[in-house]
C-alpha cells in the first residue's frame, strides 16, 4: 500500500497539505456519512497512521522501494533456468510420429464405439450390450490415461 496514492498527495507535500487531504477523505468515507465507504476508510485510516507521524513518514520515505516481479532472482531460489543443459529438440522419427497418432485416436475411438454400443444397446433394450457399452468406455478411459503416460515418458526421454 502506497499512502500517498491512498491520500492523493504527492511526496513532496507538507504536513498540512496532507492532513487536509487525509479530512477530506475522513469526511467522504466515514461510515455514518457514507456507509459503503468503511473499507476504503480503514485504508484512508491506515495511509495517515503512516504520513500523519513525522517519524513514520520519515520511515516510510527511507525504505527501499519494492522492485517488483524479478524473473530472475538467484537469491530467492538458487535456480537459474540459464545454467540449464541445452537439450537439443530431436524430432521423432516418421514411424514413432505414426504410432503416436494411432495412440492418440485409440482412447476417442474406443469411446465413440462405446457411445455407440450403449445408444445401441438401449434402442434394442438388450443389457448385455449396454455392459459391453460399459467396458468398452473404461477402456477407452485407460486408453486415455496410457496416452498421457507415454506423453509424460517421451518428454522425460526428450530432457536428456
Amino acid at each position: 500500500m502506497n499512502p500517498y496514492a491512498v491520500l492523493g498527495v504527492e511526496p513532496s507535500a507538507s504536513d498540512a497539505e496532507v492532513r487536509r487531504a487525509y479530512l477530506a477523505l475522513a469526511r467522504r468515507f466515514h461510515p455514518d456519512a457514507n456507509p459503503a465507504g468503511e473499507d476504503r476508510m480503514r485504508e484512508v485510516n491506515e495511509a495517515w497512521a503512516i504520513l500523519g507521524d513525522r517519524d513514520r513518514r520519515a520511515a516510510f520515505d527511507r525504505r527501499a522501494p519494492d522492485p517488483g516481479f524479478v524473473p530472475d532472482d538467484p537469491v530467492e531460489d538458487d535456480f537459474d533456468p540459464r545454467a540449464q543443459p541445452d537439450v537439443p529438440y530431436r524430432p521423432p522419427s516418421p514411424r514413432q510420429a505414426g504410432q503416436r497418432r494411432l495412440l492418440t485416436m485409440a482412447p476417442v475411438a474406443l469411446f465413440v464405439a462405446a457411445v455407440v454400443t450403449s445408444m445401441a444397446g438401449a434402442f434394442f433394450d438388450n443389457p448385455a450390450m449396454i455392459g459391453f457399452a460399459v467396458v468398452v468406455f473404461s477402456f477407452s478411459c485407460l486408453a486415455m490415461v496410457g496416452v498421457l503416460l507415454v506423453a509424460m515418458a517421451d518428454a522425460r526421454h526428450d530432457e536428456g
